[in-house]
Formats: structure tokens, sequence, C-alpha cells
């Protein structure tokens, strides 16, 4: 498994011990809105998700990462959400996912922490396609997805409502962080 590191930011993968502040983020009142339909999860849930994204990683070597804001000493560091990867439903198709707690959205870190994982997935899973879905009224999500290199292909049903279907491949990297991108760290 693979850690991740941006100029403002360390991406590792998610453990169960991550199962405190990944219900905050699941339960914080942006993430409710654009992910969740208004609809706060239980606990339950959440430690459904949790032990799926930690068999991700076991079963395909790749999967949802914890993002943690960096800070000037340890004790300043900060969970500021999860982004990754997974297979997408029953498809050979890999899927982009971002979650960020709303009091950071808008600080650019959407965009860096999407640009660090597309590299990764490009360049160390070798990749041929990474796609993602986007509810349409999700603005600032469109916006991110695009900025990392998303088009749009189509919109899509899924069950009771519409969602736009984006994919990017790989090639000139759009969003560069300070540094000139990412470095990865064996782990």
């Amino acid at each position: 498994m693979y850690a991740l590191e941006t100029p403002r930011l360390f991406i590792r993968p998610l453990a169960i011990t991550d199962m405190e502040d990944i219900h905050r983020l699941h339960t914080d009142p942006l993430v409710v809105q654009s992910l969740f339909s208004g609809e706060p999860p239980s606990p339950q849930h959440t430690r459904e998700k949790i032990e799926l994204y930690v068999r991700d990683w076991r079963q395909n070597g790749f999967g949802f990462f914890g993002v943690i804001l960096k800070g000037h000493c340890q004790a300043e560091r900060e969970f500021v959400g999860r982004a990754g990867l997974r297979y997408f439903e029953d498809t050979a198709d890999v899927e982009y996912g971002l979650c960020l707690f709303g009091h950071v959205a808008g600080r650019g870190i959407g965009p860096e922490l999407g640009t660090a994982i597309l590299r990764y997935a490009f360049e160390e899973l070798g990749l041929e396609r990474v796609v993602a879905l986007i509810r349409p009224e999700n603005e600032r999500a469109v916006r991110a997805a695009e900025k990392i290199g998303f088009t749009h292909v189509e919109d899509r049903q899924y069950g009771d409502r519409v969602k736009g279907f984006y994919e990017v491949r790989p090639g000139p990297v759009r969003q560069r962080s300070q540094s000139g991108g990412p470095s990865r760290q064996a782990g």
C-alpha cells in the first residue's frame, strides 16, 4: 500500500481505526447534503463502509485514502476527508470518489488531492481510464472534477436519480501542486 504526499496533504490508506473520523465526516452537514441526500448515516452504516474500504485495499491493492491536512507539527495535523479509487459496481471500471469536510471546501484541496490520486492511478496502477459519477446539482464536485481532467461523457439513470458519468484518461496532469506534484511513499 502507498501513502501519497503533496505540499499540504498526507494521503494514506484508510484503516478500521479511522472509524470515528469517517463517521464525523459522513455526518458533516455538507457531506450529508451532497452524498447522503439529506439523511445522515448511522454508526453501523459507517462501520460497514469503513470495513468495505479496508477490504478493497486488501483485495484490489487500491481503495480509499484518509486525507490529512499537514500542520507545522504532528499535533496540528487534521483529518479532512477521504478520497480514492474503487471498482465501479460490477464492472472493470475504476471509480474516483472524494468526500471532504465542509469547512475545508473551496481551499483547493480537492484538485490537489485528485491530482495526486489520478497520478497514482495512471503511473503506479497503470489504469487506462478512471470514471466518476456526480449528481448534476453538485456543482462544486463537477468543477473540481473538471479541474483535474475529467470530462462529461453522458447522464445516466441510477435508481431514482440522474448522475453525470465522467471519465479521465492518462495524459498531462492539469492541476499542478506547488512542488510540481505529489511524492509517494511505500507503505
